[in-house]
């Protein structure tokens, strides 16, 4: 993939319009961008630890590395090769595809082995803030209301309620 965002048709067309077309095309962006369910939905897609791929807004750069932690709707990336971190809105990234992730595989780092069970009820405490994927792959966040022997329950928020494993579960960090 090209690390820049440079679509030579949409710079065409850009550099086209008229300042006060590209003006109002920027003031629909923003709004776009500042709506919070859409903020949400980005967050609610990624997990720390995940590869992403994410703007450098000073120059439009495509930039690639992992997230290592949260606050909000916004994360702490760390770049893939100059090690710098990154504090940006959750809009501004994507985690990889699959063709994408394989072109990354050989850096990645697998998680360690799950802890046992016993271990786990202690890592988890109610109030946590948690994400988890479900059955069809989608990540759910919430918070853990209940914890058990073996599972938690977690409220995602809107009125829906989940018994997930502990080993199925990731904490969200907020810094």
């Amino acid at each position: 993939m090209n690390s820049q965002v440079n679509d030579p048709h949409m710079i065409d067309a850009l550099q086209a319009a008229s300042s006060l077309q590209l003006y109002q095309l920027k003031a629909i962006i923003e709004g776009m961008l500042a709506d919070p369910r859409r903020g949400l939905a980005a967050r609610a897609s990624l997990h720390l630890g995940q590869p992403v791929r994410f703007v450098d807004f000073r120059d439009g750069q495509m930039r690639s590395g992992k997230i290592i932690a949260f606050k909000d709707t916004q994360a702490t990336v760390l770049e893939h090769g100059t090690k710098r971190t990154w504090k940006i809105p959750c809009v501004s990234m994507q985690g990889y595809t699959e063709a994408e992730r394989q072109d990354e595989q050989a850096a990645y780092v697998p998680p360690p082995e799950p802890a046992t069970a016993t271990t786990k009820t202690r890592e988890f405490q109610k109030g946590d803030t948690v994400t988890f994927e479900d059955r069809d792959g989608r990540n759910i966040t919430g918070v853990a209301v209940r914890i058990n022997q073996r599972t938690a329950t977690i409220g995602t928020g809107d009125g829906g309620s989940w018994r997930v494993p502990f080993h199925m579960l990731r904490h969200v960090l907020d810094i």
